[in-house]
């Protein structure tokens, strides 16, 4: 098959061209339904027709939308050490999203619980590969409508890494962990300073429902970085052609994008590059499919063209079982995303399209990411590591076994897996033959009994304790 030599970028100059045109094509043409009246009013006063829900663009508002907003920032954290930079050529791991289900050892589901959100939070907390919290599951017994909310406690709780917000109660929970008034928190964004990242969901084709249009109105007037997680399946949602879905997620992105910059210029987003296919037996979205990997790398081109950071996933797979076919498509996507540029990477611990989450998972996915992190380090070639004078003073038929600059870099130099095995098979059988699974799941025991809660001030923590259970209680 003949190919173009960088075989992994599926756009040319060209390709971005046509999608940026056609897109500035339908949100001129066709526009975008928007259902809530405030939103509205703000393309309204800016000189955009509207007509009933439907919202008409112009070329000029979406270059100036894409011109105003951030090309990098950075995400403060309960511990400094945590602050997350968002952009460029850095990347990010974070947690699998929003499971309804948790997948046990013997392959049982069953509903998620509080116990199995906090269970994940200490993970989180333990792994320093993971860079920021995200809901991992919903629990069951938690209501639906206060589960975000809920969630946002136990984030501050249990880790001190940049937490999610989704609505004003959890924007006020996360102002009394940082000790900040909503109004500071508006007057910290303009300098640069965000404290926690957040997210909406175009519906597509091309529809923003009333509350995920207020969620952003909110989340930018208090500069609270926005992931714009357009998802339209080809074939269902989007049409069946990658080059359809492309246009038609970039349509998303950049309506969604343009009501941030006209609410608050400058206002931090994030695009997504989380669109998928649809499979034509059951009408799932498969997100382990080699369409889904090309999706993601021709975003990533897409993001950059428009020089925004991006999110994608890690992780990701279709099966129900930590096997081969997990292990195989979440190592491709971890492999995809990184090296095609994205930037936010959740998808830590999935399992079965989104629907599953699994502690085993969890610390596999921890491993293929460390792998991916040693992958993407650069070679230092400094006269220590070129090691010329060792090369001579060894010379021919020796051994650097014994040598002291083997002794002094061998610890970082090669990356030594947590539960992935490097044996021989007698000393394999002598330890009772433990498979992968078995292995992870000791692992991710040991994490959590020697989990270490970060340190919160104990009338700070009740206090917050105090407002989630009043606004609860509402």
């Amino acid at each position: 098959m003949e190919t173009n030599f960088e075989r992994f970028c599926p756009l040319s100059e060209s390709d971005l061209e046509k999608i940026h045109s056609k897109t500035v094509d339908i949100l001129t043409n066709t526009g975008m339904r928007v259902e809530s009246e405030s939103a509205r009013k703000i393309f309204h006063d800016h000189g955009l027709r509207v007509d009933g829900q439907t919202v008409y663009f112009t070329e000029s508002a979406i270059n100036e939308a894409v011109e105003k907003a951030p090309q990098c920032f950075t995400i403060i954290a309960r511990n400094p050490r945590h602050n997350l930079e968002v952009g460029g050529d850095k990347f990010a791991f974070g947690p699998s999203g929003i499971s309804p289900f948790f997948m046990e050892p013997s392959g049982v589901q069953r509903a998620a619980t509080k116990a199995d959100c906090i269970d994940y939070l200490k993970l989180a907390q333990s792994c320093d590969l993971i860079a920021f919290n995200r809901q991992a599951v919903l629990a069951s017994d938690v209501p639906q409508e206060d589960n975000h909310f809920w969630h946002l406690l136990a984030e501050i709780k249990y880790t001190d890494k940049p937490c999610q917000i989704y609505d004003e109660n959890s924007l006020r929970l996360a102002c009394m962990a940082f000790g900040i008034t909503p109004q500071r928190m508006k007057e910290d964004a303009q300098k640069g300073i965000h404290y926690a990242l957040g997210g909406i969901n175009p519906v597509s084709p091309l529809f923003l429902t009333a509350d995920q249009s207020d969620r952003l109105l909110l989340l930018a007037e208090h500069g609270i970085p926005v992931v714009v997680a357009a998802m339209p399946a080809a074939g269902m949602s989007a049409p069946c052609t990658l080059p359809g879905l492309l246009i038609a997620q970039n349509c998303e992105n950049l309506g969604t994008i343009v009501l941030s910059q006209l609410s608050r210029p400058g206002a931090p987003v994030i695009y997504g590059a989380i669109g998928t296919v649809t499979h034509m037996k059951t009408g799932g979205a498969p997100i382990g499919a080699p369409e889904t990997r090309i999706i993601e790398r021709a975003s990533a081109q897409i993001a950059r063209y428009y020089r925004l950071p991006s999110r994608g996933d890690c992780g990701l797979t279709d099966s129900l079982d930590t096997d081969f076919q997990a292990g195989a498509e979440s190592a491709l996507q971890f492999y995809n995303t990184v090296n095609s540029g994205l930037n936010l990477l959740p998808g830590i611990g999935e399992l079965g399209s989104w629907l599953h989450a699994s502690l085993e998972k969890f610390v596999l996915d921890c491993e293929i990411a460390g792998y991916v992190q040693r992958m993407c380090r650069p070679l230092e070639f400094t006269e220590e590591n070129m090691a010329a004078d060792l090369i001579k003073k060894v010379g021919t038929a020796g051994s650097y076994i014994s040598e002291m600059h083997t002794f002094k870099h061998f610890r970082d130099e090669f990356y030594e897996p947590s539960v992935f095995q490097r044996t021989v098979y007698d000393r394999w059988e002598q330890e009772g033959r433990i498979d992968l699974k078995e292995r992870a799941r000791k692992k991710a025991r040991e994490l959590l009994e020697n989990y270490e809660k970060p340190d919160i001030d104990p009338q700070l923590e009740k206090d917050l304790e105090k407002f989630v259970e009043r606004r609860l209680g509402d």
